[in-house]
């Protein structure tokens, strides 16, 4: 067992916790003589829930003299290096300077509400600054003075502009004849909305008129919804083909009358007799006797055949007829106005290709009708265009879309008009902002704003000096100035200032945020003035040579540029050199120091504080059960690792290759060592900004996968009890397949896992 105790230093310092009963989870702790004493530096790192604020408590409690209240039936026992033995019978008379920082240290000291807290008081230098502070006061008058004559400035201004804000949002709603209400706050809010250049929300003169024309419509004015076309059928071809074999066709007759086959008018003018003639022998028109043979031989030319084919190139002739096309089909007045000069421009397409359709199909008719009359001599059809029968079909099929376009504009008539509405209160705003008498005074009020800016700083570092001075004869200035040093310091800003008041005739803090009492901090915010704070308050001890002091986690909730912040200004407050065998060594400036953290990165980072290797002890906090935790040396596998990543690994790796899966001491970790991994490795392959862990796992496997493993991380990543364990079985046996599923996903990284696979075997 290692052991060693500073020569330069007289008086106690803590040795060992030898024993630790009912004190939160150190149910029965019992320290064995494989465990080390501690040193002058003491690096404690473990778990949430592990037991470390527990640990600090105890510090806290030694200090305070006096048992921790929420453990009234603890039992402990502490070593001391004078060899003292200090139990909770003795607490009252140990004696010991202990300042701890933890939560108990924040809830007890600060206020986050707004509200005032106790001060922290140092020695202010004892000099004569009232003169000093008298002149600055005369001068922040005067700066507050003409501030507040800009302020009435810029307060008449606003009273202006909202009389004539008042009076244009009357107008706009006369002149749209708006029936909700319309005041200068929703004429406000159409002006916030207005783009840079606000000369782009200007209507020209024909969008004013047509915008006031469908804003001022009324139901009535509504147009009505056109008629769907029925489109005609144009086909030609077919009736050409058709006409074209008649045209070709010779009637077969059994007596050929030469003279009627090439005279076709005197055939038409004796087949119209012959009917005449059925039962007479006499000519009608010589009074001439008809014989049998020449009627026979007339019969013979006028055959059925004939007789058919004629009727046959009739009716083609009459179905030919049936596919005439009128003129007109759309009428473009009936229209909306934004359709009406395409439908004109579509009306006059289509008559000029009817007019030509027309023809067509009077070419075949008369064709036709010529080989009706003359049905002995083969003729050939006329040539008709083939591209006006698909053009005329392309036009009506445009005429059917721009119909249902305008009827589907009319169906949304009262949506156009509340958009020609906005469009006209964005217009109407444009000019109020845009009319030069008022535009003047925009510029004057932003020029006294600007004023009011400068005047700003000069009045704010003006009230600074005066604080300085305040200072030297204020112990609470003393203390506010310091505190607010060390917030900079660790927030890199000076937006969040403690002020000092005054309650009841005493001194108290309060934190401020531009001024106003400072409410809903960040955690960030938080953690770092508490430890401000707390560092601040230790400067009331000065020196702190007999102070023991104990940090817990005083990173909890800052980013890594805060954790490298926090680290110097430990380093800074709580290490210096000394001299030493004709040399220098560093030591603590404090009799003893105790720093435990749970983050990986800040446990690597305390490793370099500059004290000998010697000085320095590292322990572990583990929870072994449900209200048991102990307190180990650093394991070597925790203290060789470099980084948090390669860690993590370790456990998951040595749980999933474990024999038995029933380790509480790893389960316990488990859940949280695979979230923090998974964070870590998705990032580092999907490096999205503003991603979850949850949409990166989704991407590297499945939704499915993704959705079970964070899941049951996010329930179990700060398990407090074994208790919770207990009563979540079913959902900690698939701690064993999540970890599988981590492992084969790694697998799949082959170089990866190669290369985490060498770190940790080297």
């Amino acid at each position: 067992m290692l052991s060693w105790w500073p020569c330069h230093r007289g008086g106690a310092m803590i040795r060992s916790v030898q024993r630790l009963r009912q004190f939160g989870v150190f149910g029965d702790f019992r320290k064995t003589t494989a465990l080390s004493d501690f040193a002058m530096k003491n690096i404690i790192y473990g778990w949430n829930y592990s037991g470390k604020t527990t640990l600090s408590r105890l510090f806290a409690s030694v200090g305070q003299g006096r048992s921790y209240k929420e453990c009234p039936s603890a039992t402990f026992e502490l070593h001391t290096a004078d060899g003292r033995a200090i139990t909770e019978a003795s607490i009252a008379t140990a004696n010991l300077k202990i300042e701890v920082f933890n939560s108990d240290f924040v809830a007890d000291n600060l206020s986050w509400n707004g509200g005032d807290f106790e001060p922290i008081l140092l020695l202010g230098d004892a000099v004569e600054a009232e003169k000093e502070i008298e002149k600055l006061d005369a001068r922040l008058k005067r700066c507050r003075r003409k501030w507040q004559e800009a302020k009435s400035a810029i307060d008449a201004i606003d009273r202006a502009q909202a009389d004539a804000k008042t009076k244009a949002a009357r107008d706009t709603k006369q002149a749209l004849q708006i029936v909700e209400a319309f005041t200068a706050t929703h004429l406000a809010s159409e002006i916030a909305g207005l783009p840079a250049d606000k000369t782009d929300a200007l209507l020209n003169e024909d969008e004013y008129k047509a915008g006031m024309i469908l804003a001022l419509a009324k139901e009535q004015d509504r147009p009505t919804p056109v008629p769907l076309l029925t489109p005609p059928n144009l086909g030609v071809s077919d009736l050409t083909q058709e006409l074209a074999s008649h045209l070709a066709y010779i009637p077969g007759v059994s007596t050929a009358i030469e003279h009627l086959r090439t005279h076709a008018d005197i055939a038409a003018w004796v087949e119209k007799g012959l009917a005449l003639h059925q039962e007479t022998r006499r000519c009608e028109f010589c009074e001439g006797i008809l014989t049998d043979e020449r009627l026979a031989e007339l019969k013979g030319h006028f055959s059925t055949d004939l007789s058919n084919h004629r009727n046959a190139v009739s009716a083609l002739a009459i179905r030919i007829r049936e596919r005439h096309l009128e003129k007109q089909w759309l009428n473009p007045p009936a229209f909306a106005i934004p359709f009406q000069a395409d439908a004109a421009t579509l009306q006059r397409r289509i008559e000029e290709l009817s007019e030509h359709y027309s023809n067509d199909l009077g070419s075949l008719v008369e064709a036709a009708r010529m080989k009706i009359a003359d049905p002995f001599v083969e003729t050939n059809a006329p040539a008709i265009l083939p591209s006006v029968g698909p053009l005329l079909s392309g036009l009506f099929s445009d005429a059917e879309g721009l119909i249902k376009r305008n009827n589907d504009e009319i169906h949304q008539f009262f949506n156009h008009k509340l958009a020609a509405i906005k469009r006209l209160k964005a217009h109407f705003a444009a000019t109020f902002c845009l009319d030069a008498e008022r535009a003047a005074e925009v510029d004057k009020r932003a020029w006294m704003e600007r004023f009011q800016r400068r005047l700003t700083p000069v009045a704010k570092k003006i009230s600074a000096e005066i604080n300085v001075l305040q200072a030297r004869v204020n112990r609470a200035q003393k203390g506010r100035e310091r505190l607010n040093q060390r917030t900079v310091s660790l927030l890199g800003s000076d937006i969040l200032q403690i002020e000092v008041v005054s309650v009841s005739g005493e001194d108290r803090f309060t934190l401020r945020r531009n001024g106003l009492p400072a409410k809903n901090l960040s955690d960030g915010e938080r953690t770092a003035i508490a430890f401000a704070f707390f560092l601040t308050k230790l400067e009331e001890h000065s020196p702190l040579d007999d102070v023991i002091v104990y940090i817990d986690d005083p990173i909890s909730s800052l980013d890594s540029n805060h954790v490298f912040q926090v680290f110097s200004t430990i380093e800074a407050a709580f290490f210096k050199k000394v001299a030493h065998n004709g040399g220098e060594k560093w030591v603590t400036s404090c009799r003893q120091i105790f720093l435990s953290t749970h983050n990986f990165e800040f446990f690597e980072m305390l490793k370099r504080l500059p004290v000998a290797k010697a000085d320095t002890r590292y322990f572990f906090v583990k929870k072994t059960g449900a209200q048991e935790s102990t307190i180990l040396d650093l394991p070597d596998s925790l203290r060789r690792y470099r980084s948090e990543y390669h860690y993590l690994f370790s456990v998951i790796r040595q749980f999933h290759e474990s024999e038995t899966k029933s380790d509480i001491g790893q389960l316990l970790a488990l859940p949280n060592a695979i979230r923090r991994f998974l964070e870590l490795y998705t990032y580092m392959r999907l490096p999205w900004p503003e991603s979850t862990v949850e949409q990166r796992l989704a991407t590297l496997v499945s939704s499915e996968k993704s959705a079970r493993i964070t899941k049951l991380l996010h329930h179990f990543s700060h398990l407090e009890s074994v208790d919770r364990l207990a009563t979540h079985t079913n959902v900690v046996a698939d701690i064993e397949a999540v970890s599988a599923e981590v492992m084969e996903l790694l697998r799949s990284d082959t170089p990866h896992i190669d290369a985490l696979l060498k770190e940790e075997a080297a």
